[in-house]
């Protein structure tokens, strides 16, 4: 990872080390160079949300990562988004040298609740990899600073950070945008692009190698031209994720550019088929829409009957 959560530049041992007041996000290879020698029991003291944590090296074994550990609920990251295309920047590492930067997480029953390293967890089980995880006596407050944390690597995308938005406006805030934005240091326009975007259907998203690859100023675009047209992009979703499965690739701009492109058909009228009804021989009549089209042959038929005909159209003047 490119940064990790609070590593103080104590070395790790079989007993709890000096706590530190380190800054947060340290690089890589200083936290690999810390907790990378780490084996299964060693434990070091990290200070998270300003409270002295004793986190303890577990490594689950291969094959029962899935099993043995879940995310923590209050994670944003979708995980169904933690896909081999998503993950392309760990999977590699993995298979030639393990995991290097452990997991911090919690233990819940009889298994490890993860807060900081759902990308490294999906990418051990995707890779049949054991996974390490740094297990302390963590609250929700800290797991929630430690989620944060990790989410520095690779941000959450507007999807994601739109559906938290959206929560926090609804349970915290009473939908007041100013309030919310004032909480997160952001603008209120960040905001509502992001809400607007994290509308859109998850299978939107899927159709990207990562859903950070849409913007939240593209999200809401998508969001707002499909807006009452939701089965047309429903349609054009399903014909994109079709091509893929047949081989086809496409770059996040030819995705939304695909998308849009339901909407230049969707404008065209559709066109009724007419309806021609024959009543006599040189008497017919064609229905397209809301109009009839009288034809009368006045070589067949009587001029006595033409003329009733026309005066029944004269009486709808009357």
């Amino acid at each position: 990872m490119k940064r990790a959560p609070i590593i103080p530049k104590s070395s790790p041992s079989s007993s709890a080390a000096n706590p530190s007041s380190a800054p947060a996000a340290p690089m890589v290879d200083s936290l690999i160079a810390r907790v990378g020698g780490m084996t299964k029991g060693n434990t070091i003291v990290l200070p998270v949300c300003g409270r002295d944590v004793k986190f303890t090296l577990e490594t689950v074994p291969a094959g029962q990562v899935e099993k043995k550990t879940n995310v923590w609920g209050g994670n944003e990251r979708v995980q169904a988004f933690l896909t081999e295309d998503a993950l392309d920047d760990l999977i590699p590492s993995f298979l030639l040298n393990g995991q290097q930067n452990p997991a911090f997480g919690r233990h819940v029953n009889a298994g490890i609740e993860v807060a900081d390293g759902s990308r490294r967890r999906m990418t051990a089980i995707l890779t049949s990899s054991e996974y390490r995880v740094l297990v302390g006596e963590l609250d929700d407050e800290q797991m929630d600073a430690l989620c944060k944390l990790g989410n520095d690597y690779r941000p959450t995308s507007a999807f994601e950070r739109g559906k938290r938005y959206a929560q926090r406006l609804e349970n915290e805030f009473a939908n007041n945008i100013s309030a919310l934005a004032d909480a997160e240091g952001i603008s209120r326009k960040v905001i509502t692009r992001c809400v607007n975007t994290s509308k859109l259907p998850h299978d939107v998203l899927s159709l990207f190698s990562h859903p950070g690859e849409l913007s939240a100023r593209a999200g809401e675009q998508l969001y707002k031209a499909f807006e009452g047209k939701e089965s047309l992009l429903a349609e054009q979703t399903e014909s994109l994720i079709a091509g893929r499965k047949n081989g086809l690739l496409y770059e996040s701009d030819e995705i939304i550019k695909e998308l849009n492109s339901a909407l230049t058909r969707g404008t065209y009228a559709i066109r009724e088929p007419a309806v021609k009804k024959d009543f006599a021989p040189g008497a017919t009549a064609q229905y397209k829409g809301n109009k009839v089209l009288f034809s009368l042959d006045r070589t067949k038929i009587p001029e006595s009957l033409i003329a009733q005909f026309e005066e029944l159209l004269i009486r709808l003047n009357h």
